[in-house]
């Protein structure tokens, strides 16, 4: 089987580093590229991007630049990486970079889903990391850390601003590979219908696939989240 290269991007907060808990789970023939949002991470001091565009626009660079010609890869995005993911196909395209394998959005309602509004973002710390801790995750070790609480207030107000500031505005195609939307099976932030929604997006081949755990699934249950990848890419090499 030929190689494949997977490029995921992060959720709100999130690292790059928090897909490597997938690599020994993934096909040896899945080469795993983390993709590193500005001002996070290894980029913590790099500025945050202004908006949803300008990070498309880096996400398609990085991805652009790892790829040796024609060869074949796929793009995986949670929660607010799902938004990004979206936009990052459609400025890949500008770009004039061959179609991906296959796209996975996880974790998040249909980008033309604009019915509530919110500013998060804006609201003072203590409030704005309950709405964080909603969501689950590590949140609770944050919260009781003022060091940590400094690191990553900025970087979770910064992204929940580009996801609550995004304006969508509809492209011109539809996306032209096969896409699986996923999500969590306790995940309450995300409705079955906001998954359904996702598919008047698909040119070609669209399906939904749950996984048994929260919001943060992916890193819950990460033996069932890969084998969905590796049973889908399998079949792309």
């Amino acid at each position: 089987m030929n190689n494949i290269k997977l490029f995921c991007i992060p959720y709100s907060g999130g690292m790059a580093g928090i897909y490597y808990k997938w690599k020994s789970s993934l096909l040896p023939e899945i080469k795993l590229f983390p993709v590193e949002a500005a001002g996070h991470g290894q980029r913590i001091r790099e500025d945050f991007y202004e908006d949803v565009a300008a990070a498309a626009e880096d996400f398609s660079d990085r991805i652009f630049r790892e790829l040796q010609g024609n060869e074949p890869y796929a793009i995986f995005g949670h929660s607010l990486g799902a938004l990004l993911a979206f936009e990052t196909y459609y400025a890949l395209k500008r770009k004039g970079v061959h179609e991906p394998e296959h796209i996975f959005f996880s974790g998040r309602m249909s980008p033309d889903d604009l019915s509530e509004r919110t500013e998060y973002y804006k609201l003072p710390e203590e409030e704005f990391m309950e709405v964080v801790a909603s969501y689950g995750g590590n949140t609770g070790e944050i919260m009781q850390n003022r060091e940590l609480l400094d690191v990553f207030v900025p970087i979770l107000r910064a992204d929940f601003r580009l996801g609550e500031t995004y304006e969508y505005m509809p492209h011109n195609e539809k996306i032209m590979c096969d896409m699986t939307v996923v999500n969590g099976t306790d995940d309450l932030s995300v409705m079955i219908c906001d998954l359904e929604r996702w598919g008047q997006h698909a040119g070609k081949k669209y399906d939904c696939k749950c996984v048994k755990g929260g919001h943060f699934y992916i890193i819950e249950n990460v033996e069932e989240t890969v084998s969905i990848i590796n049973n889908i890419l399998r079949n792309k090499m």
